[in-house]
């Protein structure tokens, strides 16, 4: 094979790799941004790197610039960088959503100081937020409404040890 041959055939291995990740990542913002969890100045920041990367991309693959590695190391060290980037905004969403959820089952127990299942809730997103004694404060009230619970149960007994081992996923 010719060298130019090698050379249309490495730019074509570029382009099947980096145009698929960078429509990957386009989808990602775009549905992260119909959900609404993404702000759309959020989306637009991100639409605005993917828009660099592509141009980088492009022109490394039209110039034979950085070579495959190069190139390849550009796409995962994005995909690297969106994925802290989802993480950091899920542990945001789902920290604030366990706040909301706080107010709203204190909000329920003004009303109903004999709710167990107010009192369970609320120890439960105060455990995921780490605040160990008002859950087990919580907790050993919802035990003391509904003494048979085992989830209030073994809760308590996480709040206790002061962990919270499944912090951000649902206890059941």
């Amino acid at each position: 094979m010719t060298p130019e041959a090698l050379g249309i055939i490495e730019r074509l291995f570029k382009a099947a790799i980096f145009v698929p990740t960078l429509g990957l990542v386009s989808w990602w913002i775009f549905t992260n941004w119909l959900d609404r969890t993404l702000t759309l100045q959020e989306a637009a920041i991100g639409f605005c790197l993917v828009g660099a990367a592509f141009l980088l991309g492009g022109l490394s693959i039209i110039t034979g610039g950085w070579g495959f590695v190069g190139i390849l190391a550009l796409v995962y060290a994005a995909i690297l960088a969106l994925a802290v980037w989802e993480y950091v905004y899920w542990r945001r969403r789902e920290r604030d959503h366990c706040l909301s959820e706080v107010g709203r089952y204190r909000s329920a127990i003004e009303k109903d100081p004999m709710n167990a299942a107010a009192h369970s809730f609320l120890g439960e997103n105060l455990l995921k937020l780490r605040c160990f004694d008002e859950a087990r404060a919580a907790l050993e009230k919802a035990l003391a409404l509904d003494p048979e619970c085992k989830r209030d149960q073994r809760l308590v007994r996480l709040a206790r040890r002061g962990r919270s081992d499944a912090r951000w996923r649902r206890l059941d």
